[in-house]
């Protein structure tokens, strides 16, 4: 028995052992498999000494055009605290940075959520009982290289840089300041400048405490035509996954190549306020012009940017080498997503429709009893003659 006993420890204490040997791999696996800090409208830059490898797990953004001047309203939802690390946006021009409200992207997502359409049930799940309906539910830096700061403050809990020039001269900025730069992401730099365009570096303040869905920032910069910027994600070591919502006088469709090699869903397409919404955020009614005064009411502008059109777009980083662009399309119907909920019409919980059976029966039976009656008055009369 005790030799028994000895034998099962044995077993039990190798197996233990094994089984945490594996989760170790699995970990060590994992950990090695885990992607560079990435974004898809930008690059996440880590500190050289303290590289924490968080990821950006989703992207949501609201993207306006007016009169020459692109707004991005950009909200990022991490996996992790990114406190010291950095965000390296482009932008074609020299962009204007500001904080902005979660309450932006919280209320275009509920502007923009399926409608409930209600269809009324005169039956029920029994004749006895009102059953309720259900609703749903780096490289190497050439030394000397200098950029131009175009600007440098203290925007909340962000430490904001915008950046131009040579890209070994944004390169050598990063690196005097502490941020690394994996050799993909340096490389990706190179295109942009050459295109002319420039790099706001967003960094993490020292006693900011940022994790999961982080305050949104707010980009604006002249440009002739909508875009997004993407080609970073070429940097990313998982797939992307990028939610975009586009408020403009019209639908519109992306237009750059990048889009047939990647999975382009549009769930949302019309108006939110002709959709029982009414704009409450700020932001929300400065891009679609409902807080423009008298300079609204101009034939040069619209009054109001009254057309969403949302966007899911899931992608591996090979794909995305170009910018997002867009250009109106005014053709496309509006594709507005629904619910159904099912209310039973009820009376005194017994629905309608088991109630208008009753009453049928009811006076099927009256009938058929004043028709026997009748029957049977005559009877009696035919015998009593």
């Amino acid at each position: 028995m005790g030799s028994a006993l000895a034998t099962d420890r044995t077993f039990r204490r190798w197996f233990c052992g094994l089984l945490a040997g594996a989760l170790l791999m699995a970990q060590l696996v994992l950990g090695a498999a885990s992607p560079a800090a990435a974004c898809a409208c930008g690059g996440f830059v880590d500190p050289a000494d303290r590289p924490d490898g968080a990821n950006v797990m989703k992207e949501t953004a609201v993207l306006s055009l007016r009169d020459g001047v692109e707004t991005i309203v950009m909200g990022l939802a991490l996996d992790a605290e990114r406190v010291g690390s950095t965000l390296l946006m482009p932008t074609p021009a020299v962009p204007e940075v500001s904080a902005a409200q979660s309450g932006t992207l919280r209320e275009m997502t509920a502007a923009t959520a399926p409608r409930e359409v209600i269809e009324y049930d005169f039956w029920g799940e029994s004749p006895f009982g009102a059953g309720a309906g259900g609703g749903a539910p780096g490289t190497g830096v050439t030394e000397g290289a200098q950029p131009t700061v175009h600007s440098q403050e203290r925007i909340g809990d962000y430490e904001v840089a915008v950046l131009g020039g040579e890209p070994d001269g944004v390169r050598n900025w990063l690196t005097d300041n502490g941020y690394a730069l994996s050799e993909d992401l340096s490389a990706l730099i190179d295109p942009y400048s050459a295109d002319g365009w420039t790099f706001t570096a967003v960094r993490y303040a020292a006693d900011a405490v940022l994790s999961g869905d982080v305050e949104p920032l707010r980009f604006d910069f002249e440009t002739d035509e909508l875009i997004y910027p993407m080609r970073f994600s070429q940097a990313a070591e998982t797939a992307q996954t990028v939610h975009l919502f586009v408020l403009g006088e019209t639908a519109v469709h992306r237009t750059d190549p990048s889009a047939a090699q990647q999975e382009v869903n549009r769930p949302w397409i019309g108006s939110p306020t002709s959709n029982d919404w009414t704009w409450s955020d700020a932001t929300l009614r400065e891009l679609a012009g409902e807080d423009l005064g008298d300079a609204a009411q101009s034939q040069e502008r619209p009054a109001a940017y009254r057309m969403v059109t949302e966007f899911e777009v899931r992608g591996a980083p090979d794909s995305f080498t170009t910018d997002f662009t867009f250009v109106p399309d005014p053709e496309a119907e509006d594709v507005i997503p629904t619910y159904t909920t099912t209310k039973v019409v009820a009376v005194m919980g017994i629905p309608v429709g088991w109630l208008l059976v009753l009453a049928g029966v009811i006076t099927a039976g009256s009938l058929l009893i004043a028709v026997l009656a009748t029957v049977v008055a005559g009877s009696r009369r035919r015998a009593r003659a």
